[in-house]
């Protein structure tokens, strides 16, 4: 049973009639709460959630106040909306819904819907201007021109990470109409940002967009990144004229792309503010012992279980680089477990390239999108030659694998292949480590 209000709303509406201009129509209502404070928006498919926390963390070391907003949310629905790493209290969160409720009701002819995902939107513009945020890091859901992110005002930054094929028939049927949608999040003059390595057509079409809006259009190919191989917690960086070295926390080779992206962001920030901060040990305070949930998340160390909500081939290809780096020889285990709308054939084929590993098959906790278990278990015979194990629900999985993990002390057990999959795994671990802790 959930304890928040938003099954009060719709569960999904985008692209069904003008859900922007409705949008900007509701925050008119409200007196434009999201002109209250600068705005900093991530859009992409791959990366925006660490992009986005990293950020937030680097400006609340910089002494700013800093509302984060992030999809999906890990754990509770509150996490989605937080102050200086706080969440919402779920008796706020629902305070504001109630109030939107009421506002929707008395709305034109009072038949005018909002989606859950849009009603978390409108509260987080709500409660990060009547808690007096000076910076707000806005990450996209879907992402792109009709999201609902993007019926904020303006924006300061416009910040792109690794776009790929993913939500394929809802943004775009290939590489460049999904980035045509995505670059529409982009501002009149505002300054854009663009990850390492994108596809050249992703570049090139956002560089275009950028330059239609006169946005300034920076390229974090510019930073690079050295990762000392006998300490791969320390990051060495080169910009220009600049170069240092800070420590960083988050595990996954991917993030390392990722932390290019926010260092550009950073330079950009501190020109712009004439920060006179020590770069390096900012970046260290900030960085060193982050964590983001539910990315190459290490949840538990007896036995190691560590959970990744990757989920189309870019990100499991990331994954998988992430496993060959960090547990080269060690024999793992894999929960796994997809969505029927996403490629699962080829991240079975991707998730089959990692040595020394094993699966255990499952559903995620979606009943309406979940890939049935027998179905995914016909595609790992068909690719690997081998019949897995399948499981009922991810909590059954997990238990047999920790027992199994029982029996072999260097087992790694890794979840990976939704977000629906890692949350109640996550939850339930998080659980049972608070009830053994009382």
């Amino acid at each position: 049973m959930k304890d928040d209000l938003t099954s009060h709303f719709a569960e999904f509406l985008y692209d069904q009639g003008d859900r922007i201009g409705l949008l900007k129509q509701v925050l008119r209502q409200l007196g434009n709460p999201d002109t209250n404070y600068s705005i900093i928006h991530v859009c992409g498919t791959n990366g925006k959630g660490s992009t986005a926390t990293m950020i937030a963390a680097l400006l609340q070391k910089m002494g700013q106040r800093v509302g984060l907003f992030t999809s999906p949310f890990i754990g509770d629905v509150t996490n989605s909306i937080r102050i200086n790493q706080q969440a919402i209290q779920m008796t706020h969160f629902n305070h504001y819904l109630n109030r939107l409720q009421q506002l929707m009701a008395s709305f034109g002819d009072g038949k005018q819907e909002l989606s859950e995902f849009e009603a978390q939107f409108v509260t987080a513009m709500q409660y990060f201007s009547d808690q007096g945020v000076d910076y707000l890091v806005l990450e996209c859901g879907l992402g792109g021109e009709l999201d609902a992110t993007n019926a904020v005002t303006t924006t300061m930054y416009s910040i792109f990470t690794k776009i790929g094929m993913d939500h394929i028939g809802i943004l775009g049927n290939t590489i460049e109409e999904i980035a045509t949608t995505k670059s529409k999040i982009i501002r009149k003059g505002n300054t854009t940002i663009t990850a390492p390595n994108q596809r050249p057509q992703v570049s090139a079409i956002l560089s275009h967009e950028a330059i239609e809006k006169n946005a300034v259009f920076l390229d974090a190919n510019q930073v690079q990144i050295d990762q000392q191989s006998d300490d791969r917690t320390s990051l060495h960086y080169q910009f220009n004229d600049r170069a240092g070295h800070f420590k960083f926390g988050l595990q996954g080779a991917y993030q390392v792309e990722n932390v290019r992206t926010v260092l550009l962001w950073l330079f950009d920030f501190q020109k712009h503010q004439r920060s006179t901060i020590d770069t390096d040990r900012l970046l260290t305070q900030a960085l060193g012992k982050l964590s983001v949930p539910g990315r190459f998340e290490t949840i538990s160390t007896k036995p190691i279980i560590m959970i990744d909500g990757a989920h189309n081939v870019d990100a499991i290809s990331a994954f998988v680089q992430s496993v060959k780096q960090s547990f080269p020889k060690q024999p793992k285990l894999i929960i796994t477990g997809f969505l029927k709308d996403k490629d699962y054939v080829d991240n079975v084929r991707l998730l089959a390239q990692i040595p020394n590993a094993t699966f255990r098959l499952t559903q995620p906790d979606n009943p309406e999108r979940k890939l049935d278990k027998d179905h995914l278990q016909t595609v790992f015979k068909n690719v690997t030659e081998k019949r897995y194990p399948t499981f009922r629900n991810p909590i059954v999985a997990l238990k047999n694998s920790m027992a199994e993990a029982s029996e072999n002390p260097e087992l790694v057990i890794l979840v990976v292949g939704s977000f629906y999959l890692i949350n109640p795994i996550r939850d339930y671990l998080i659980k049972t480590r608070s009830d053994s802790n009382d």
